[in-house]
């Protein structure tokens, strides 16, 4: 129970994060705002946490004869940490929407593990950051672009800002019903 409290607070708070970010934003991008998607320290971080723990569900999936195949899985992780931070663009929005996934993901089997009170709304709420996970991985500039939207048009700004808002209070507070 208490690493599902602990994860579902860290996933809070980064959508807390989130939330201050894009309320901010109406005042104006700032240089680390605008640079926060491209970040490569802060994506090598949040991308080797996130990769070490692919690894882990991999080698889970690869059981008796596939075993011999875990080593290949734990040293594929340091060669693609190097490769990600030399060769990857956009490092920390990848990094991101790889958290979201993965995070979504374990989220989902601990609220019903743990039987978690209103769980469909927890559910909702790590389906659509699973969701947004997808998108941050898959098109990465999306991030950038949702920043520059929302100091173009306050209203962007304030939905965004609201949306994560309500993530963060969901995250926060479920876990304990």
């Amino acid at each position: 129970m208490f690493s599902f409290i602990l994860l579902s607070t860290c996933l809070g708070a980064l959508c807390l994060f989130l939330a201050v970010l894009y309320g901010s934003l109406p005042r104006g991008l700032r240089d680390w705002q605008r640079a926060l998607p491209r970040q490569r320290w802060l994506g090598l971080l949040l991308g080797s946490i996130c990769l070490i723990w692919a690894a882990y569900h991999a080698c889970i999936m690869l059981e008796g004869d596939l075993s011999r195949f875990h080593f290949l899985v734990k040293l594929a992780v340091p060669a693609g940490i190097v490769l990600c931070f030399f060769f990857l663009d956009f490092l920390f929005a990848r990094a991101l929407g790889g958290f979201f996934i993965l995070c979504a993901n374990q989220l989902l089997h601990d609220a019903f593990v743990h039987d978690v009170g209103g769980r469909g709304v927890y559910s909702l709420v790590c389906l659509a950051l699973g969701l947004i996970g997808l998108f941050l991985l898959g098109a990465p500039w999306h991030f950038r672009d949702s920043m520059d939207l929302a100091v173009r048009r306050p209203l962007w700004s304030r939905l965004l800002a609201g949306l994560f808002l309500l993530f963060a209070l969901v995250l926060l507070a479920q876990p304990y019903l």
